[in-house]
C-alpha cells in the first residue's frame, strides 16, 4: 500500500505567516475556497454557545441530520453528517478497498488518499486538457474497466461542470462492468439553479450513487467541519455508520446548525450566492485583461487562470503575491496539471478582487518587454507530467475525444474595474 502522506490544500495561513514574514491576519486569502457573502455569525452568537465546548454532542448528531434533511429536501434515512466531506469521501472509500477504482483527474488530491489509505489501488485517469469540459460522454469509454467511478462535480481545480443531464447518462450506460458512483459536490451550491442540477433529488433512482456533499464553502465554516453523506443505499449508509466513531460532530457545530440550518437562513445564503456569481463575472473580465493570462470557465466560487505567457511562472507570482500580502494557489500539486503553469483564485469581494487584479496586472507589466497576449491563444501541448508512485491512464487515442478542441475562453466585454488606472499594490496592515 502507497504511505498516504498529508495532501496539499488551500488555506495555509500559518505556513504562509512564517514563510512571508508577516501577520497570519495580514493576508488576503485567494487560496482556499470560501464563501464570503455567507450569512455572519454574531458575537452574540458565539457569546451564546460557549457552554457548547464543556458538553458532549449527540453521538449520532441526529438533530443536525434532521435539520440538514429539512433544509436539503431528503429523508432523513438517506442522510449521514460528517466532520465535513472530506469524512464522508474516507468513510465510502473504506467500503471499497477490494474494488478497481478510477479517479476522474485532475481533481481534489484526498481523493486519491482516501483510497489509499483504505488499501486500495486506485488509478488516476488523466484528462487531456482539451477535454477538461468537455461532456462527460466523450471520456465515459475510459470507464469501462471499473467498479468504482470518484468524481468531484463541480471539478476542483478547474471549475467544470456535468449537468444533471449528463450524470444521468453515465448512469443509464449499459455497462459491461456494473458502476458504483462517488459524486462530490462540495462546490454544487456555487451553480446557478444548483436544485435543478444537484443529484440529491434523484437518489432514489440511482442505488449505485453516493453523493458527499461539503458546508465549509458554502456556509464559510471550515473550521466547525459539517458536511453529510447522502444515498438510497442503506447497506451502504449503515456500514458508514458503523464505521464512523461516536461524536464526529462536535457541540460548537450543533449550536451553529440549531441557529443556522433553516429554511431562512439557506434562502439568505442562496441570496448572496446570487450576488457572489455576478461579482464573479467581473472579476473574470478584469483578470482577462492582463497580459498573458487566459482566464477558464468555471461554475464554482474560483477561477482557475493560465499563464500562457513563458515568462510568467506559477511559484514566482506566488512569492512576489505573498510578499504583498496575498495568498493564491499555486496548482503544481494537482495531479495532471502542467507545473508551474496553472494559479487558482478564489472569489472574493469586489473590492478584494480589484486589489489582487491590480497587483496582478502589475506584476504582468512591469517588464516593458513583455508583448500583450490575446486570452484566446492556448498552447496546443504541454510538457508531459512525470507519473507518480501509483497507477494512471492518459488517454492518447479516444475515438469520441476531439484532441484539438480547447476550452471555452469569454470574450473580452470591457476594460477592467477602475478603468485604465494604473495598478498598485494593496499596502500591507498589521
Amino acid at each position: 500500500m502507497n504511505q498516504a502522506t498529508q495532501a496539499f490544500h488551500g488555506g495555509r495561513l500559518s505556513e504562509a505567516a512564517r514563510e512571508f514574514n508577516l501577520p497570519r491576519e495580514s493576508f488576503l486569502d485567494f487560496s482556499s475556497n470560501l464563501n464570503v457573502f455567507s450569512p455572519s455569525i454574531r458575537a452574540a452568537d458565539w457569546e451564546q454557545w460557549r457552554s457548547a465546548i464543556s458538553r458532549y454532542p449527540e453521538a449520532d448528531a441526529a438533530g443536525i441530520r434532521d435539520r440538514l434533511a429539512t433544509v436539503y429536501r431528503l429523508p432523513a434515512h438517506r442522510i449521514l453528517p460528517t466532520a465535513g466531506s472530506i469524512d464522508a469521501l474516507y468513510l465510502a472509500a473504506r467500503l471499497f478497498s477490494k474494488s478497481k477504482a478510477a479517479i476522474i483527474e485532475p481533481a481534489f488530491a484526498d481523493y486519491t488518499r482516501a483510497f489509499e489509505s483504505a488499501g486500495c489501488q486506485p488509478v488516476r485517469l488523466a484528462l487531456p486538457r482539451e477535454s477538461w469540459y468537455a461532456p462527460a460522454s466523450e471520456w465515459a469509454p475510459l470507464l469501462d474497466p471499473f467498479d468504482v467511478v470518484v468524481l468531484g462535480n463541480p471539478n476542483n481545480p478547474t471549475g467544470a461542470f456535468q449537468p444533471r443531464e449528463q450524470m444521468a447518462q453515465l448512469f443509464n450506460h449499459s455497462w459491461a462492468r456494473p458502476k458504483t458512483w462517488l459524486v462530490d459536490e462540495a462546490f454544487i451550491e456555487f451553480v446557478a439553479a444548483q436544485e435543478d442540477e444537484t443529484l440529491l433529488p434523484v437518489l432514489q433512482q440511482y442505488p449505485s450513487l453516493i453523493v458527499f456533499r461539503s458546508l465549509t464553502k458554502s456556509w464559510c465554516i471550515p473550521g466547525l467541519r459539517l458536511g453529510f453523506l447522502a444515498t438510497e443505499n442503506s447497506a451502504w449508509l449503515g456500514a458508514c455508520r458503523a464505521m464512523q466513531p461516536p461524536w464526529s460532530v462536535n457541540a460548537l457545530t450543533e449550536e451553529w446548525a440549531a441557529t443556522f440550518l433553516t429554511p431562512v437562513r439557506h434562502n439568505q445564503l442562496l441570496s448572496g450566492l446570487a450576488e457572489l456569481r455576478e461579482i464573479k463575472k467581473r472579476f473574470h473580465r478584469a483578470l482577462a485583461e492582463i497580459p498573458g493570462l487566459c482566464v477558464h470557465p468555471s461554475v464554482a466560487n474560483f477561477l482557475l487562470v493560465e499563464l500562457i505567457n513563458p515568462s510568467l511562472d506559477a511559484s514566482q507570482i506566488y512569492r512576489e503575491l505573498g510578499l504583498r500580502g496575498y495568498l493564491i494557489r499555486v496548482c503544481d500539486s494537482f495531479h495532471a496539471m502542467p507545473k508551474s503553469r496553472f494559479i487558482r483564485l478564489a472569489v472574493r469581494t469586489e473590492d478584494e478582487n480589484t486589489q489582487l487584479t491590480n497587483a496582478l496586472s502589475k506584476l504582468a507589466r512591469r517588464d516593458s518587454s513583455i508583448a500583450r497576449i490575446p486570452s484566446e491563444i492556448v498552447p496546443e501541448a504541454h510538457a508531459e507530467i512525470v507519473p507518480e508512485a501509483h497507477p494512471e491512464i492518459v488517454p492518447e487515442g479516444l475515438p469520441e475525444i476531439s484532441r484539438g478542441r480547447k476550452p471555452p475562453v469569454p470574450s473580452k466585454t470591457g476594460p477592467s474595474p477602475g478603468g485604465a488606472a494604473e495598478p498598485t499594490f494593496r499596502p500591507i496592515s498589521a
